[in-house]
């Protein structure tokens, strides 16, 4: 009787079988209900990080505006490697890489080069068009201009914040096209005055890249060549179009700028699963340039056009939002600032 009782003692303090696997059933349910908020959570926490960061870059680009009046341009081709350039001068092959506008936010305006990281970006940004000597700073499947795969001694090195998840509106800080050699057209670009701008709290100065560093590149054999200098055009001339220098061939005089893709649903703004199996997005590689925005934030998933970005704009403030929601509130500015000729702006679609 006592063997049989001290026995029974022994089979109560485990567990059967049965009750283990309830319990691993119950953990794996609490997992599974719990994992989407956390998810979200996170998620949220990279967005705050990222909206900071960019509050960083507004702050340095503040400090250049109070020093110099102009925009910097997004990017010129140096005639040196330490950052020499001539606006009406380059050298179109451009030996010496790059001169990104981060570079001019670098040091003495206070910007470090994590504040031109986002947490929600693979790696934290685009890599340089070149990246350099350093290992680090190269992506698997990434070529540069000269078409090395691998970091050296002798490969070229871009004069740019080593991660790039920000991209500048081109209306403002225009691309390195002030001769028509360089544009292939009429029209020009020209640097922005900061007191130019109508409705600076209303208009776009910088934004997140898409996610994805190679959606962003174009595709050279099995290798990918980052963009990740070049900004983002918003506009379409509708008698020229948006691919290529496309907004450099309208006449001067010509009127005739909407934002988007005035002929395509969502002013071209396309679903976020087709967006991210496209390349060359700031070329029109998935249709208008506008799809280029990052959209790996919480919030905005309707018509499965994916989440939002942190969008930075000329007076400084940060708002997150969705790519759509910039375009139907007008906010990529009522001109075209940085090119010549007639460059009002209108926002609608026929």
């Amino acid at each position: 009787m006592r063997k049989m009782l001290l026995y029974s003692r022994k089979n109560r303090l485990g567990f059967t079988l049965i009750e283990l696997l309830v319990v691993i059933s119950i953990i794996a349910l609490l997992v599974a209900i719990l994992m989407p908020s956390l998810n979200r959570a996170r998620m949220s926490a990279q967005a705050a990080v990222c909206m900071s960061n960019l509050k960083s870059v507004g702050t340095a680009m503040t400090l250049y505006i109070t020093d110099y009046d102009y925009y910097p341009a997004s990017y010129f081709y140096p005639y040196n490697n330490q950052g020499g350039y001539n606006m009406t001068h380059q050298d179109s092959g451009h030996p010496h890489g790059y001169l990104h506008w981060s570079w001019f936010l670098l040091g003495e305006k206070g910007a470090e080069p994590d504040a031109f990281e986002c947490p929600g970006m693979r790696s934290r940004g685009a890599p340089r068009t070149n990246p350099g000597g350093k290992s680090e700073d190269w992506e698997q499947d990434q070529v540069d201009q000269n078409g090395q795969t691998t970091a050296s001694v002798n490969s070229l090195f871009d004069l740019q914040a080593p991660r790039i998840a920000y991209t500048a509106n081109a209306a403002i800080v225009p691309r390195n096209k002030f001769t028509s050699d360089l544009s292939g057209g009429q029209r020009i670009n020209r640097l922005v005055r900061s007191s130019s701008i109508d409705h600076p709290a209303q208009t776009i100065l910088v934004t997140e890249f898409n996610k994805n560093w190679k959606a962003i590149g174009i595709r050279q054999g099995g290798f990918i060549l980052s963009k990740s200098h070049r900004p983002l055009t918003p506009f379409t001339h509708v008698g020229a179009g948006y691919v290529g220098n496309a907004c450099y061939q309208a006449p001067p005089s010509t009127t005739g700028w909407v934002c988007g893709d005035p002929w395509s649903e969502n002013y071209g703004i396309k679903p976020v699963k087709e967006v991210n199996k496209a390349s060359d997005l700031l070329n029109g590689g998935a249709g208008h340039p506008l799809n280029a925005v990052g959209r790996h934030h919480p919030g905005g998933q309707e018509n499965d056009l994916g989440g939002a970005a942190n969008f930075l704009y000329v007076d400084g403030h940060v708002l997150r939002k969705t790519v759509l929601e910039t375009v139907k509130k007008r906010e990529w500015g009522s001109r075209f600032y940085s090119i010549t000729g007639v460059n009002k702006v209108r926002y609608f679609k026929q």
